[in-house]
Order: structure tokens, then sequence, then C-alpha cells
């Protein structure tokens, strides 16, 4: 089992500090060029964001500065290709890699265990649920579970082998997993069994998000837009104001849910997809890839160290 550690010197001397985070600013000042391909805050100050070339960042006030979570070791670096993560609390995260790997923190990210390797698959996503429950999806149609937050992963039986994007659960027993060539799964059990449901397209879905058990959204690429309000029993294509590839979405509630995707696109409706507002930055063309949302900021990013906040 490998370890990797962070020094508090480190995290020091490379802390930048953001200037002018008026509510309506656009944050790209974080030091990197690198595809940030994730972005997860637990409560307003407490957030990461992490991506290409194994970039990892910390912030605990809000995004004001970001601390490198950079290994002092260069023979073990953190993944080439962070995916994505997911923290239940400010100490306690997982992320998975392109190489198809999972690795575990209980300090907030300065030190990362590898908790499973070796996969023929790389992984694209993960969820966890506060009683540590997860699920990490990838390549192939593969799903792994966990019971005990990542002490053992095992694999889930999967209706096909289509790559899988994205995986989204409302509690401990119901979830849905989407991926390629419209791929939506659903459970009802926690993942003991996946049943298909159909999207009414062949294309690519991307990312899954619901606010409850019934009100649900799913994006893709050229445009596409879902929504259910049925626990996707039934999805129904979106007409949108703006044609891109969406790469992430979040149902605030019933009505609330923003997108975002190429060109630095961004999309609202706060009347459940019925109206919808463009929120794009004027400043920024580059690809956004993630959403995350806490209390009234949006926090989005993407290509070339990219990082938006904006006002709910």
């Amino acid at each position: 089992m490998r370890i990797f550690r962070v020094t508090s010197a480190l995290l020091l001397i490379m802390s930048y500090i953001f200037s002018g985070c008026e509510p309506t600013s656009s944050i790209s000042d974080v030091p990197t060029q690198a595809h940030l391909h994730h972005i997860h805050f637990v409560d307003q100050n407490n957030g990461w964001v992490g991506g290409s070339g194994g970039t990892l960042f910390q912030t605990t006030n809000g995004g004001q500065s970001w601390l490198p979570l950079t290994n002092n070791d260069d023979s073990t670096n953190l993944p080439e290709k962070i995916n994505s993560f997911f923290f239940t609390s400010r100490e306690h995260g997982w992320l998975v890699s392109l190489r198809g790997e999972i690795y575990y923190t209980n300090n907030g990210g300065r030190v990362w265990r590898q908790q499973a390797g070796g996969l023929a698959n790389g992984l694209t996503d993960i969820f966890l649920t506060k009683e540590a429950l997860g699920w990490a999806v990838g390549g192939g149609g593969l799903i792994l579970h966990t019971t005990n937050g990542g002490s053992s992963w095992e694999k889930q039986g999967s209706p096909d082998t289509h790559h899988l994007w994205a995986t989204y659960f409302v509690n401990r027993k119901k979830g849905w997993v989407v991926g390629e060539k419209g791929t939506i799964w659903m459970t009802k059990n926690g993942g003991q069994k996946w049943q298909s449901q159909k999207s009414g397209v062949d294309l690519p879905l991307l990312d899954v998000s619901f606010s409850d058990e019934k009100n649900g959204w799913v994006v893709g690429v050229d445009g596409t837009v879902l929504r259910t309000t049925d626990g996707g029993q039934f999805w129904r294509l979106q007409n949108t104001p703006e044609q891109r590839t969406w790469r992430s979405v979040v149902a605030v509630s019933q009505s609330e849910v923003w997108i975002a995707g190429e060109d630095g696109m961004l999309l609202q409706s706060s009347q459940a997809g019925d109206n919808w507002q463009v929120k794009k930055e004027p400043k920024s063309a580059n690809h956004l890839m993630n959403l995350c949302i806490q209390k009234r900021w949006i926090w989005a990013c993407g290509a070339n160290g990219t990082i938006h906040r904006l006002p709910r």
C-alpha cells in the first residue's frame, strides 16, 4: 500500500491569494494550466479541485486561496489524471483515476492511500454516502461498490459493457449511472441489480443529477439535455437556447438546475427547464468540465486551470 504525504511548509509557501472576489467575479487565478476535471465543496469554505497531471488543490476559505496538494516525493505522485473525487467531510475523501485506481484520505488530502488498483478499465466517477457506502464507475460497464468506506471494493453486475461516465445516488438504495450510446441504468437496492431505462437517444451521456427520487437530469454531447419527473420511467429531451456538449449538471431542486459545458457555457433554469438563462463568462471560452453548488455559490472548473464562482 502506497502512502503519499504533503508537507505543511510546502502548502504555506505555495499558497496563492485571489484578489477582488466579488459575487459576480470569475476566478481563474489558480496557479496551474492543467485541465481541471472535478470540483467539490463540503461547505462554503472547504473545497478541492483537481485534474490532469495529478493536479490537486484545496481551499479552506471559500476560494480566496488555493493550496497545492503536491507530493514531496517525485517517485510517488498522485495519478497522472484525476478524473473525479468525493468528500463526505473536511477530512474524508476518495478519488478515482484514468488508470483504474482508487485513493483515500482521512486528513483532507495531505496523505493519500491507495485502496484499489490494477483494473483493466479506467474509472471516471465516484459517489459516496455519509454511511460510507460508495460506487465507482468506468470503462467496459465497470461498477465497483464498497460498504465500508473503501476498505474493500467489489464489482457489481452490470447490464452491458458500455463505457460509463457518471453516477448519482439519492440515498443508500436508489441511484443511476449514465454512459455511452444513451445508457441509463437505475438501481433500487444499492446496485445488487441494475435495470435499463430508455433515454431515447444513442449519444454519449456524460453526467446525471437528481434533486429527489423523482426529479432528475442527464446531459451529454451535441446539446443533449434529458429530464425526468418520475424517477426515470420516462426521459424527455429538453430544448435549450445553446447547443453544446454538456459535461456537468446539478439538480438543486425540482425547479432549479444548472448545466456546464463547452466554450465556457453555463445554463441555469429556475422553472424546471421551461426557461433558461445563459450565464457564460464573457472573458473565458475554456471548456467547463464540472459543477458544484454550495449554499449561495456556483462553482465551475475546466480547461487551462479555469475556475468560476457565481452567485445563485
